[in-house]
């Protein structure tokens, strides 16, 4: 499955075991960085219209580049309703769905991003083991 930007290794463990795992994406915008809420409900926002990933890559790609103007400029870029997407942003149930995102992070003590789970555990070796573990994972 695709998983956006993420770390090379993470992209060929994934390749390696496709159809036997998941990827699923928790929004946990760090309360340190400034721009991490907004960026967050433009994630959330833009995958309302199916365009989650491409919203990831974009965001990903420009960490330093993340004002209002920025992620509009974005959104326009990967073709969004932008009536709708500007509604998805300020939407409770955006926030709300970022929050319940949050609350797991928090019960399973995310301390940075990006933090991996596998069957409910923090993977918390190398990135360079994580065949390996998924390996063990998926025998018993």
């Amino acid at each position: 499955p695709y998983c956006g930007r993420a770390h090379p290794i993470i992209q060929e463990a994934l390749r390696e075991f496709e159809g036997q795992v998941r990827v699923v994406f928790f929004n946990y915008p760090l309360p340190g960085h400034p721009h991490a809420m907004p960026a967050a409900r433009a994630a959330v926002a833009a995958g309302n219209q199916g365009k989650f990933w491409e919203m990831h890559d974009i965001l990903f790609d420009h960490q330093q580049a993340l004002e209002e103007e920025d992620i509009d400029g974005y959104a326009r870029e990967i073709g969004l309703d932008m009536e709708r997407f500007h509604a998805d942003l300020r939407s409770p149930e955006t926030q709300r769905r970022i929050e319940a995102d949050r609350e797991v992070g928090h019960d399973i003590d995310v301390q940075g991003t990006p933090t991996l789970v596998i069957n409910g555990r923090r993977f918390a070796e190398a990135p360079t083991s994580l065949a390996a573990y998924l390996r063990e994972e998926l025998e018993q």
